[in-house]
């Protein structure tokens, strides 16, 4: 939890809407979200490539909650209403290990969305997505492109 706020008091005064993203790994199983947090509007997003909701993982809850609440504390702004937890429909996935790939793509699409509300729908159909997924290692390979995460 400190670790969020030190981050959110560096990025400025969070007064005009912006997102932040958090992947969130929920330990038993290695399952990945993404949770994206506008900290001027009081509004988290929860993405699951899974289906059900936050309720899964409580301490993930607990922690966005009180990050955000502590840092509105540190700026002195008014908690003026609670926070607002939103489930967005999107692609599921349909075996036990494309998680991570779920959530680096969900950030990459509201990125290009160019918007900092989600709307609860974002995708209309998985078969634009899922071609994509199944596209993406011969992509990777053939340009040269890795990522690496530590």
């Amino acid at each position: 939890m400190n670790e969020l706020v030190d981050r959110f008091m560096v990025a400025g005064d969070n007064t005009t809407p912006s997102l932040y993203f958090l992947p969130f790994n929920s330990g038993n199983g290695g399952h990945w979200v993404l949770v994206a947090m506008d900290l001027s509007r009081l509004m988290v997003y929860y993405l699951d490539s899974l289906p059900g909701d936050w309720s899964k993982y409580p301490s993930m809850k607990k922690t966005v909650d009180a990050a955000i609440l502590k840092f509105r504390a540190k700026k002195h702004y008014r908690n003026r209403k609670d926070i607002t937890w939103v489930r967005v429909q999107c692609p599921q996935q349909n075996n036990s290990i494309d998680c991570g790939f779920f959530v680096l793509r969900f950030m990459r699409d509201i990125i290009a969305l160019n918007r900092i509300d989600i709307p609860k729908m974002v995708w209309n159909n998985n078969l634009g997505f899922i071609l994509i997924l199944s596209d993406i290692s011969s992509n990777l390979l053939l340009n040269h492109e890795y990522v690496l995460f530590s």
